[in-house]
């Protein structure tokens, strides 16, 4: 009698799927806002700004997981005025586990010295996303672009010099043992007038 063993590999089959920048299906949770989510700013007299901020329900579950900030110094055009509290800038923070992707800048301190500021990171349509190496901190805030009043800063951030361009962020949140990936499209019509279109996440 002659017995035969069929061995089969022990590698692990990755059966994760590509999620890519404006794609989705069924098994991504979809929303698009119309018309398209834009800050309004609003006076604050008393600390000399205009100040906004709207939120995002990213995974559609009655909890806001983005909070979208926006800070223009009534004398925007008149940068000598600006305060180490008050200048223009467009950030985003994250609640609920989410984090985005973003972008490490480095700059020189002078003396052979670097500092570094880290940035959300632009992305185009079909980029990959589930493979992107670099994420913020769960339920961290980051600049999408800043003018600070100083001339040692680096690039005023991915998205300060974009104009008339669409394109996405990268998002990621941890469920279980496994991560969620996703995206939000955005409108950037000039780095004042940022319109967030639609997002999409893993189910």
């Amino acid at each position: 009698m002659i017995l035969l063993l069929i061995s089969s590999s022990c590698k692990k089959e990755d059966t994760s799927k590509a999620v890519t920048a404006g794609i989705y299906d069924s098994s991504f949770t979809y929303h698009e806002s119309s018309p398209s989510l834009k800050v309004i700013l609003r006076l604050d007299s008393s600390k000399k700004r205009y100040i906004g901020v709207d939120s995002l329900d990213i995974n559609l579950d009655g909890k806001f997981d983005l909070f979208i900030n926006h800070r223009m110094p009534l004398e925007s055009i008149n940068p000598i005025s600006y305060t180490i509290d008050n200048f223009p800038s467009f950030w985003i923070t994250m609640r609920n586990g989410l984090e985005v992707a973003t972008k490490i800048e480095y700059y020189s301190l002078g003396h052979g010295q670097l500092g570094n500021v880290t940035w959300v990171d632009t992305l185009n349509y079909k980029s990959r996303i589930d493979n992107i190496p670099h994420w913020s901190d769960p339920n961290a805030g980051h600049s999408m672009w800043s003018a600070p009043p100083t001339s040692w800063w680096g690039s005023y951030g991915c998205w300060y010099n974009l104009t008339n361009s669409e394109n996405y962020l990268a998002i990621r949140m941890k469920i279980g043992s496994r991560y969620k990936y996703g995206w939000i499209k955005v409108n950037e019509v000039s780095r004042e007038d940022m319109q967030f279109i639609s997002y999409a996440i893993e189910k």
